[in-house]
């Protein structure tokens, strides 16, 4: 993990570096009182004072809330700090209850800037009515800096060599191309899952629940309506998803005893597993092949004749089951009409 680097002598470092170990203590309500957490930078210092609720406090408690408070200046580094100390003291009493610190590397703060780099050159100051553009200006500079990098990296010579080496190979020895596309998949396959399985999961899950309980904490109304948002942004996106994936829904109660169809649309009902009956019916479409419907219904049909009303290579093939029979007419080897009777009608 990078570590974040904070100069305590800037005003809104030292706040932020105030702010979160309050937010760090307050997940630790039950032990210390975060509103009375005081903090004190001298001489290259740091001391923080905590406030124990009770004389008798949990000793495991206690010893986890300072181990988080460790890896916590584990991932800082500190400017201008050689040694951080924290105490611990309970309500009404002067001496600590507890004493705990340690020496670190001391960071040097940077030199000032000259007293000439302060002053104002109104020639490069940016005129008011640009001010409002400086934000599209930086997004048009981000992207431009993205096309840049890969422009570059197409007519970087190794990228021209590499290609080069990868056509030659794949020209000579397709087939080792392919091995060798096929064995650098599986290696990807396996690091990611080796990835997967060494993951800190818990680690990462009771932080993030810990970043969402002081969220919490700190402002409950706004926090809830966030949560909700973002769970109705989600089950939005499910639901198109499902409606995009499903087909159009048709309900099959209402279809007639016997039907021709000569007109058919082009929606794609979802079809069933492979037989004759009413659902794989409604999922035959215009303009499908033979083949195509032999695999829907499950079986080959049987030839009946023609049907001039299409023409003299209008052929007319059965298909039947014992609830229902269906006839479908191909012209050139596409589905132009189709027919069902259900068996129980006639009887």
């Amino acid at each position: 993990m990078k570590a974040v680097r904070l100069n305590l002598e800037d005003r809104q470092a030292w706040q932020k570096l105030q702010h979160v170990l309050t937010s760090l203590a307050s997940d630790y309500m039950d032990l210390v009182a975060a509103e009375q957490t005081e903090f004190k930078f001298e001489q290259q210092v740091l001391s923080i004072a905590f406030t124990l609720i009770a004389s008798e406090a949990d000793r495991d408690r206690l010893n986890e809330f300072t181990q988080s408070i460790d890896r916590y200046f584990n991932r800082l580094q500190l400017i201008g700090v050689r040694r951080i100390e924290w105490e611990f003291y309970v309500i009404g009493e002067a001496a600590p209850f507890l004493t705990q610190g340690r020496d670190i590397r001391l960071i040097a703060a940077p030199a000032p800037l000259p007293q000439n780099a302060l002053v104002r050159n109104d020639a490069k100051r940016m005129p008011v009515r640009n001010v409002q553009a400086s934000s599209l200006v930086k997004g048009k500079s981000k992207i431009g800096n993205i096309v840049r990098r890969f422009r570059g990296w197409l007519t970087d010579p190794k990228t021209l060599e590499a290609a080069r080496t990868v056509s030659r190979i794949t020209i000579r020895d397709p087939r080792g191309a392919l091995d060798a596309v096929r064995i650098n998949a599986i290696a990807k396959f396996n690091d990611t899952i080796q990835w997967v399985d060494t993951f800190p999961w818990e680690t990462w899950t009771k932080e993030k629940a810990q970043q969402i309980k002081r969220r919490h904490q700190r402002n409950l109304v706004r926090s809830v309506i966030e949560d909700l948002l973002i769970v109705g942004v989600m089950v939005i996106a499910a639901l198109w998803l499902i409606e995009a994936l499903s087909g159009p829904s048709f309900n099959l109660a209402l279809l007639p005893k016997q039907h021709h169809d000569s007109n058919m649309t082009n929606a794609q009902y979802r079809c069933g597993n492979p037989a004759v009956n009413l659902k794989n019916y409604v999922c035959l479409s215009r303009g499908m092949r033979y083949n195509q419907v032999v695999n829907i219904l499950g079986s080959e049909g049987k030839p009946l004749g023609i049907d001039r009303k299409f023409g003299d290579r209008a052929v007319v093939i059965s298909w039947s089951s014992p609830d229902l029979s269906m006839n479908a007419t191909f012209v050139n080897d596409q589905l132009v009409s189709r027919a069902y009777r259900q068996v129980s009608a006639s009887k």
